[in-house]
């Protein structure tokens, strides 16, 4: 236990250093070999030439534009009608003040006489405050002109301010406003130049204000909008022209062209890294994935280092042809991931095949970096892949889905290289699905019959060549063991029928049923169905030993099939095809010369091997036993009805769950029923009642009519 503990760890590290060394550092090998990376504001290390259109956004230029789009806009104003009616109210307040210092006392009583009025110096001195845009000249003349020349002044002041904050006075203009309009409107009414400068001009300055305001949000949406209208600056690099020179400081939009073209070149250091993330972050994905939905490929170290070899190669494939090719060219549509999807649906499930759509694009996208096309086109030739080897039953199913394929990948590769390149690079992109068909079919083709002899897996195409009569194994079990060769056919048909039934593999269980008694070559005469014409040779043996010798006939397979390095699939069922059964003949017969008193060990007398653990060995076993009982009852009577056939096999299905023979498998109730039925509609056709022939019947009659009284 500990042995195997220790070589499940062992691969589980082999694994993961596939996984987490090998394929970063395929990933980043391009960048060890290509020259000193380009960084923006350095001198360029060399001279690189565009080696197509590139066209690139230059960003500096367009923020100027729009920039200067936004300057260009002037600001939104609204009225201010408070500020209007402020001028007037100010303007009106003032003159109120000189009325007020103006206006004599009030006495304290009726019979008092009033006060005496204030002179003009203490009338002036009380306007200083209130009135401080005007000098004492001013404030005095305001004093001293009659009630009428004062009514005149200030009507003439608010009409003046008036006229003027009817006008849409801004900010910037309020002194050009009192400069220019201001003169002319006082010179228009003749008010003395005296009273206009003193009085009048300053009332007014210190009034007027702006008349409208700017709308802040107004202005930034409407400055918003002329800068959003301006295009996007493109710049252009024609195909064959100077990207940059050796020596020159490399710009923003230079440097962005040639990432767009893949040439910057890239740090070493930070390109592992790199990779190492998308690896990790891919395998995490995987990994969830397996564990939860394919636990069979979890578990099974064989199948994860036959799963993270074939991404290692693909990826291998990837990175060189990234090194040789431009990393955003077409030609990258010739990569074979439609090879990776058809070998892990053959090898581990159509369920795998979809899945590695996901690392094929990411590991297709870090390479091809830009090329938004060609890691779309891989990740849909991965899965258009799929389906077409999902249901393999022959050699030449296989060539005829490569052959579908390789017309499959050229329309996508056309409909792709348009939609994501250019109209221009459709030719290319037919020649680059045509290659990629003919390498995937070289690899899957080729490489299929290496893979599955190295991992020692089972697939469809392997199950195909081992259902060819013409093996070896078969054809010893024909020469050797006739009876038991056809009831090998026979129970091969009735498996294949009844898988499909019930949704199993109808392949493997056909071939698991083919090779499941070639044990029996050994010694084919202690079998009943290979004795023609002549004694039993178990009748001189006790039933202990003819068990043994029934016994062997599993053992012997198994021997016999992995000496032939047959799958272990077909392996398992040979080993179960009987379970844990009892050799009821030979049990039976033990008991019957048992002497009184004297117990008969059953186990001596039951199958070493175990019970079904899989649909295909349960449906293998509950065929096996039907057939043989069939045979028999068909040997016995020759007008086997289906009645009789269906009493047959519910005796013997009833026997195996009671038995307990089913309690490992995976078969249902449902199952059950699906395969007595499909059981009875084949043994029928195989059993079906013969028609005794006039001829023979009339030869019989004859005899009997001879035959002395």
């Amino acid at each position: 236990m500990e042995r195997l503990v220790r070589r499940y760890r062992a691969y589980r590290v082999l694994i993961s250093a596939l996984v987490l060394i090998a394929m970063p550092a395929v990933l980043s090998l391009p960048s060890f070999l290509d020259e000193a990376p380009i960084r923006v504001g350095e001198p360029a290390p060399r001279t690189v030439i565009a080696p197509r259109l590139q066209r690139v956004s230059d960003e500096e230029a367009t923020e100027r534009a729009r920039r200067q789009a936004r300057e260009s806009v002037p600001p939104v104003l609204e009225g201010d009608p408070e500020a209007r009616i402020a001028v007037v109210e100010d303007i009106r307040h003032g003159f109120e003040a000189v009325e007020e210092v103006r206006r004599p006392p009030r006495g304290q009583a009726a019979d008092a006489s009033p006060p005496p009025s204030p002179s003009p110096e203490e009338q002036v001195a009380a306007l200083r405050k209130r009135l401080r845009m005007l000098d004492d000249h001013g404030r005095r003349i305001l004093v001293t002109v009659d009630a009428s020349t004062l009514d005149h002044i200030r009507d003439e002041t608010v009409g003046i301010a008036q006229q003027l904050t009817r006008q849409q006075i801004r900010e910037d203009d309020l002194e050009a406003v009192l400069d220019e309009q201001l003169r002319v409107e006082m010179a228009v009414r003749a008010i003395p130049a005296d009273i206009a400068d003193r009085v009048v001009e300053p009332l007014i300055r210190d009034a007027l204000r702006p008349t409208v305001r700017v709308d802040q949000a107004a202005t930034e949406i409407s400055r918003r909008r002329a800068a959003e209208r301006v295009s996007e600056v493109m710049r252009s690099f024609p195909s064959g022209s100077v990207v940059v020179s050796a020596g020159e400081v490399v710009s923003p939009v230079e440097f962005a062209a040639l990432e767009q073209a893949g040439l910057e070149g890239a740090d070493p250091r930070f390109e592992i890294l790199r990779a190492l993330a998308v690896v990790g972050v891919i395998a995490l994905v995987v990994a969830v994935y397996l564990r939860v939905y394919r636990p069979t490929v979890w578990r099974s170290n064989r199948r994860l280092l036959l799963l993270a070899s074939l991404v290692l190669g693909y990826t291998a494939i990837l990175a060189g042809a990234g090194l040789v090719l431009d990393r955003s060219s077409v030609w990258l549509y010739a990569v074979p991931s439609g090879a990776l999807g058809m070998l892990a649906t053959i090898l581990l499930g159509a369920p795998v095949g979809v899945l590695l759509a996901v690392p094929v694009a990411a590991l297709t996208a870090f390479v091809a970096q830009g090329a938004a096309g060609t890691s779309a086109f891989a990740a849909a030739a991965t899965l258009a892949s799929v389906p077409l080897v999902t249901h393999l039953s022959a050699r030449g199913d296989l060539r005829r889905a490569t052959l579908i394929a390789t017309a499959g990948y050229v329309l996508l590769a056309a409909t792709f290289v348009g939609v994501f390149d250019s109209a221009g690079e459709i030719p290319r992109g037919l020649i680059a699905g045509v290659t990629h068909g003919l390498v995937a079919a070289v690899i899957v083709l080729g490489g299929l019959p290496f893979i599955e002899s190295a991992f020692g897996l089972v697939t469809a195409t392997g199950l195909i060549d081992l259902a060819d009569r013409n093996h070896p194994l078969l054809r010893e079990l024909e020469q050797k063991a006739l009876g038991s060769y056809n009831h090998s056919i026979v129970v091969a048909t009735l498996v294949e029928r009844a898988c499909r039934a019930i949704g199993a593999d109808p392949l493997l269980a056909s071939v698991m049923a083919l090779y499941h008694d070639i044990g029996k070559v050994r010694r084919p005469y202690f079998f009943v169905e290979n004795q023609f014409g002549m004694p039993n040779p178990h009748d001189g043996l006790e039933p202990e030993v003819s068990a043994t010798i029934i016994h062997a006939h599993v053992t012997d397979g198994m021997e016999m099939a992995r000496s032939y390095r047959l799958p272990p699939e077909v392996v398992e069922g040979i080993a179960t095809h009987h379970g844990t059964t009892l050799v009821t003949y030979f049990y039976l017969e033990a008991v019957r010369r048992a002497v009184p008193g004297e117990q008969v060990d059953e186990q001596t007398f039951r199958y070493r091997g175990h019970k079904p653990r899989s649909k295909e060995t349960a449906v293998l076993m509950l065929a096996d036993c039907c057939e043989a009982a069939s045979r028999a009852a068909a040997q016995h009577d020759r007008n086997l009805s289906q009645v009789q056939l269906e009493e047959l096999v519910d005796g013997l299905l009833a026997d195996r769950v009671d038995d307990g023979q089913l309690d490992e498998s995976p078969l249902t109730f449902a199952d059950l029923s699906s395969l007595r039925a499909s059981f009875i509609e084949t043994l029928v056709g195989v059993y079906h009642p013969r028609i005794t022939y006039p001829e023979r019947e009339t030869a019989r009659v004859q005899e009997q009519q001879q035959a002395p009284a």
